[in-house]
């Protein structure tokens, strides 16, 4: 059986890469967004301290979670502009 680090360590490279792929539909481009995530996923392949692995894993947990917090504000500001939000507030 696989090892449960490395495998939400493998998750977290996916998603990632998913996000790249969605970012580049909104103008990016695809092929250095998915670049520079391979390019730090690779950075730091051979870490073998544990918590410095689980400091880069939050590292980029973070930046994932704050990019889907960022678009869903943008995206709840752009409904309540165009008076599709469904909140009597």
């Amino acid at each position: 059986m696989a090892d449960k680090s490395a495998f939400s360590t493998l998750k977290l490279y996916r998603d990632c890469l998913r996000l790249a792929d969605y970012i580049s539909t909104k103008g990016g481009n695809r092929a250095v967004l998915r670049q520079q995530v391979s390019e730090a996923f690779k950075k730091n392949r051979l870490e073998t301290d544990p918590k410095q692995i689980e400091e880069q894993r939050d590292a980029a947990f973070r930046g994932l979670s704050n990019y889907m917090f960022h678009e869903a504000q943008r995206m709840a500001k752009e409904e309540v502009a165009q008076g599709r939000d469904k909140f009597d507030g």
